[in-house]
């Protein structure tokens, strides 16, 4: 390894999950470790910045799809210079390059100096588009993508989408509104309703009036919404889906609720022929392919650079600081990210 990487980094390092989220954030430790060694297929990254997701979270508690044997190093994405290669054409290529980065494996994450990053989990960026919001590139803005592109090729006319006020749900509405697909968006609180008309958002329901259920129905008629993104589940699954035609569907993409996806009517199911399915990026990314995904990336970057998709950044931490940091993220997600620069 060159002499400039030094053999040992600072990580942010979880010992215990736990169901309880301010249990599972305070068993966070800062500790070195060895600095990984890239092998074939793998680059070394120096990270700049990395996000704290709602994933995160849930991968705290013990209760995402993929369960890291512990200690373990959370963090699903990031960005930063590549500084090493493990060898091959595109490990050289990507050396000294800045790039977004992560995946989903139960290999140490990004929320450490250094990260070990699989050569198809780079992205470069583009020159002006900075390493926070870099670090924020693939998650958030490819669910959004991919999603949006689901109701497209599915031929939906309309959308309805949970959480959204949320980083992700204000990125579809901007990729809805481009794809020329209303959207019925909806909230819980009268702030975030007054955020999503200022975006230019045209049909905002807030789930906690006493005339949502009447308005989600009318609105789905109106509209012919058939495809719904859910973020939230439990009881708002089965409102959605049953507020829609026959032949509708409902992605549930998020467990915000904690609670078992309900409301369900059967005859819905049965006789509506309507669904309810899954959505997990990893999946999805595994099925798209690396040039499809390459080129959604790309798509991506252009809108970020033109100013139409922003992450809003709460703070930039440092490693010592995330505990803290991710307790207040977690009370008001939509007040923006924190990030992470384990170099500060």
């Amino acid at each position: 390894m060159s002499t400039s990487i030094p053999s040992e980094m600072q990580v942010l390092e979880l010992q215990n999950y736990d169901e309880h989220i301010a249990t599972a954030v305070h068993s966070l430790r800062v500790v070195r470790k060895p600095t990984p060694r890239p092998g074939p297929g793998q680059v070394l990254v120096r990270i700049e910045a990395a996000p704290c997701n709602p994933s995160d979270l849930i991968f705290m508690q013990g209760l995402y799809g993929v369960k890291k044997p512990l200690p373990a190093v959370p963090g699903w994405e990031g960005a930063g210079t590549v500084v090493a290669s493990g060898g091959g054409l595109m490990g050289k290529w990507l050396t000294g390059r800045r790039v977004a980065c992560g995946g989903q494996s139960d290999a140490d994450g990004t929320w450490a100096e250094f990260y070990l990053a699989d050569v198809k989990g780079c992205v470069p960026l583009r020159k002006g588009l900075s390493f926070e919001q870099g670090a924020t590139l693939l998650i958030n803005p490819l669910t959004a993508w991919a999603m949006v592109d689901t109701a497209k090729r599915g031929r939906h006319r309309a959308i309805v989408q949970t959480a959204a006020a949320s980083q992700l749900g204000r990125m579809v509405l901007r990729l809805a509104r481009d794809a020329g697909m209303p959207l019925i968006n909806v909230v819980r609180r009268q702030e975030q309703e007054d955020l999503l008309r200022a975006l230019g958002a045209e049909v905002v329901l807030n789930s906690e009036s006493v005339s949502f259920e009447a308005r989600l129905r009318e609105e789905c008629r109106r509209l012919k919404a058939t495809i719904g993104f859910d973020a939230v589940c439990g009881e708002m699954t089965g409102r959605i889906l049953g507020a829609m035609a026959p032949g509708a569907m409902v992605l549930v993409y998020g467990v915000l609720s904690f609670e078992p996806a309900g409301g369900l009517d059967g005859r819905d199911l049965i006789f509506g022929r309507k669904r309810v399915e899954g959505f997990w990026l990893t999946d999805w990314i595994r099925k798209a392919g690396f040039l499809r995904v390459f080129q959604a990336t790309g798509q991506i970057q252009k809108r970020f650079a033109d100013g139409s998709f922003a992450t809003q950044v709460r703070k930039k931490l440092r490693l010592e600081d995330v505990p803290a940091g991710i307790l207040e993220y977690q009370k008001a997600m939509t007040a923006g990210k924190i990030l992470i620069g384990p170099g500060q």
